[in-house]
């Protein structure tokens, strides 16, 4: 995990609508995405859940949806995706949403009923994306597997949100500060098995 850990810590913090935002390499390509964190983070996720028990990955298509891809094709499963936009409107399944830095409609695409579902997210800020996720998921009557994330930015305390709010515990493999001009890593979980 030291490609993840790098991409979190002692990273820039700039002022975004009202909240600190950190800018880094695995979900603002900045620099570059290289291929030594995306295959940090296939295997670091990978190891938070046993994806034979799942029939498909679920991500949402903002920042984290490459994420989602490349763990559905690294665990040979299909993806299905939550857009902000509605590609059929007579056939969308659709939820209001309000995250940290927007807010507006979802829709999900690629998920029917009794569907068994990994949900993969890039990050939790105050849980909002997740939460609605998790509510479109059961919306159509998918059994929802684990939720697993890269990181969780310490200050929201996002998690404790989504549990409180859906009974699920989110697995994740980072906490992270972006209380100063660069964020901090502050927990990171062991991944030696």
């Amino acid at each position: 995990m030291d490609e993840i850990f790098k991409a979190f810590n002692e990273q820039p913090v700039r002022w975004l609508k009202d909240r600190n935002y950190v800018i880094t390499p695995l979900l603002d390509h900045e620099p570059e995405t290289t291929y030594v964190l995306m295959k940090d983070v296939v295997e670091s996720l990978s190891k938070l859940t046993d994806f034979s028990k799942a029939d498909k990955v679920v991500g949402e298509e903002d920042r984290g949806g490459y994420i989602a891809a490349l763990l559905a094709y690294a665990n040979k499963k299909s993806l299905a995706m939550v857009k902000w936009f509605p590609v059929d409107l007579e056939k969308n399944i659709k939820i209001k949403f309000r995250n940290s830095y927007t807010k507006g409609e979802m829709y999900l695409y690629g998920v029917k009923k009794h569907d068994r579902v990994i949900l993969v997210e890039d990050m939790v800020d105050s849980g909002g994306t997740i939460i609605s996720m998790i509510k479109l998921l059961r919306k159509v009557g998918a059994k929802i597997m684990d939720v697993i994330v890269i990181a969780e930015k310490e200050e929201f305390k996002g998690i404790n949100r989504i549990k409180d709010e859906t009974g699920i515990d989110v697995k994740f493999l980072l906490k992270f500060s972006s209380s100063g001009n660069s964020s901090k890593v502050t927990w990171m979980k062991n991944d030696k098995k």
